[in-house]
């Protein structure tokens, strides 16, 4: 072949590969663009926003300054030993130290001062009218929050790669630092933003500053300090399988709690109409569902001996959370709008198992109910199973006594907690915050006023003693079965405080089945055919195109 035929084919070759490269080139740029126009537009508008401000400004070059005057005087300070001696972990230490400032205190105040701005000036009925839901206006706002995380990771991770030059440090360690200080600012960002929905008035968001703020420098230390020691000990943590069993716990625990609040925050700027309670009503049970996997886990490891221990912290969480949830739950608004009663279910099926999530006290009442009563059966089971392998059942009797009170305890509570705020709402009105301050004050009365009856009747005795005077303090009465200590009740039978607490409860279930009742009567109402007609405009139906080559 003569050199003028090779000079015409890499002439040939040379267009074919640029057109190549020119359509991946426009294929990439058409996809950016689809990308840019899908980016939620509050994302867009926050970020933009928070980046011109001066306390980013001021921010980030503080950190720039932080970061570079500690490279300085590191080294300095360490002088010619800083060849030979692995200074790695000093360094990493200092700038996560600088890097938690921004990261703790910084982006989730700045979080929260977006959201409390727009009631301030109330803008947020702007936003409020348009075509996005409530879910994409705390997803754009979170979004600002984490690119003005990475802005701040991208300053210090330079220095962060200098401290590898130092020795000492490995990747791995690097990694989950960085990691789990991301998690703990977008945790406490979203925190920030729910705190935010519920700032009002201005004394509330003066209040909220303050909480805030206290909470976040105590993240902010125990960032530092934490970190500070994972850097020094992380060759032995990270060789310990339960540590990797632990991470991964913890990280169930945070995605269900995440979206919880996310879905709380979205639900407190909704509309009266619309249903704020049926998606939190899912991931609590999501996150149940977690809690029992990983305690199974747990139970799978550890073995038979643990089985009365592990029955007893599972009934124990779940109380606490499910009184936590139920407070909540009973405190909603007992009317259901026309939107929320066209999305009830259809069928026979659906209103059985799915009544339950639809918003209401009473059916956030057995909501609750019913779901710690499935974990008691289920500590009872355990707590059966190892009497039986074990063959005492001394112990046994005092769990049962444990299981039942405690049922009958949240029972009572969250029962009498929502009789009284329905009789509340009979004469003014009880917004669900309010009605949340009566659980509180209502198990706080509970707790307190027997001391007191109690001080009163025998002033000259400071420790008071147990009686059935003080059956309505629950923390009293189940740490005393839980140490398994009946000479702690006195001369108080506990028989007969099982029995006069579960007759408390049956007659307290029996007082809400009225209201609850009413609840469930509620059918699905059809779309009206205005709406009908206009969601019909907006949402076209696809034309049908061929699915085979063989249709015309």
């Amino acid at each position: 072949m003569s050199s003028s035929d090779l000079t015409t084919a890499e002439e040939t070759v040379e267009p074919a590969t640029t057109d190549r490269l020119d359509a991946v080139m426009r294929r990439g740029l058409e996809w950016l663009e689809a990308a840019v126009d899908r980016v939620n537009p509050i994302m867009v508008k926050e970020t933009r926003q928070a980046l011109k401000s001066r306390q980013f400004v001021l921010t980030f070059f503080l950190v720039l300054i932080a970061c570079w005057i500690t490279s300085f005087a590191v080294v300095a300070i360490v002088g010619p030993e800083v060849y030979y001696v692995a200074e790695g972990p000093t360094m990493l230490s200092f700038y996560f130290g600088i890097l938690a400032f921004p990261l703790m205190l910084i982006v989730p105040y700045t979080a929260f001062r977006s959201l409390a701005v727009e009631q301030e000036d109330n803008t947020y009925e702007l936003l409020s009218i348009s075509a996005l839901s409530t879910r994409q206006i705390i997803t754009g706002k979170l979004g600002s929050a984490v690119v003005q995380m990475l802005v701040y990771l991208s300053a210090v991770s330079p220095c962060i790669a200098f401290t590898f030059l130092l020795r000492g440090v490995d990747t791995l360690t690097v990694a989950l630092l960085l990691f789990y200080f991301m998690l703990t600012s977008l945790g406490l960002s979203m925190m920030a933003l729910l705190a935010g929905t519920a700032a009002r008035a201005r004394y509330a968001q003066v209040i909220l500053s303050v909480v805030l703020v206290l909470i976040f420098a105590y993240f902010l230390a125990g960032a530092i300090a934490s970190s500070t020691m994972f850097i020094l000990e992380s060759y032995r943590f990270i060789r310990d399988p339960w540590f990797w069993i632990v991470n991964l716990a913890f990280l169930t625990a945070y995605a269900t709690t995440f979206a919880l609040v996310h879905s709380a925050a979205a639900a407190h700027i909704a509309f009266n109409s619309e249903n704020r309670s049926s998606p939190m009503r899912w991931t609590m049970l999501v996150q149940q569902a977690c809690f029992l996997g990983w305690v199974t886990v747990m139970l799978m490891a550890e073995g038979l001996r643990i089985f009365g221990d592990a029955a007893m912290f599972t009934l124990t969480v779940s109380a606490a959370y499910w009184y936590a949830m139920g407070a909540v739950l009973t405190s909603e608004w007992p009317y259901l709008s026309r939107r929320v009663q066209r999305s009830l279910p259809k069928s026979t099926l659906g209103e059985v198992f799915l009544t339950w999530l639809n918003p209401g006290p009473g059916t956030g009442y057995m909501f609750c109910i019913a779901n710690f009563s499935f974990v008691a059966i289920l500590a009872w089971a355990l707590m059966f199973a190892m009497a039986t392998s074990s063959g005492t059942t001394t112990s046994f009797f005092t769990e049962q006594f444990y299981v039942v009170v405690c049922w009958s305890y949240l029972v009572i509570f969250l029962g009498a907690g929502k009789l009284l705020i329905g009789l509340a709402r009979r004469f003014i009105y009880v917004s669900l915050t309010a009605g949340v301050l009566l659980h509180v004050l209502l198990m706080l009365t509970a707790i307190g006023l027997p001391q007191i009856l109690d001080y009163l009747a025998h002033p000259q005795q400071f420790r008071v003693e147990y009686s059935l005077l003080h059956i309505s303090n629950p923390f009293w009465t189940l740490s005393l079965l839980a140490n398994q200590s009946p000479s702690g009740f006195g001369a108080t039978n506990p028989i007969t405080l099982a029995t006069l607490l579960i007759a408390t409860a049956l007659v307290v279930v029996l007082l809400n089945i009225r209201a609850t009742w009413g609840e469930i009567q509620h059918q699905r109402q059809a779309l009206p055919t205005r709406v009908a007609e206009e969601e019909a405009e907006l949402h076209p139906t696809p034309e049908s195109k061929p699915q085979s080559p063989w249709e015309s």
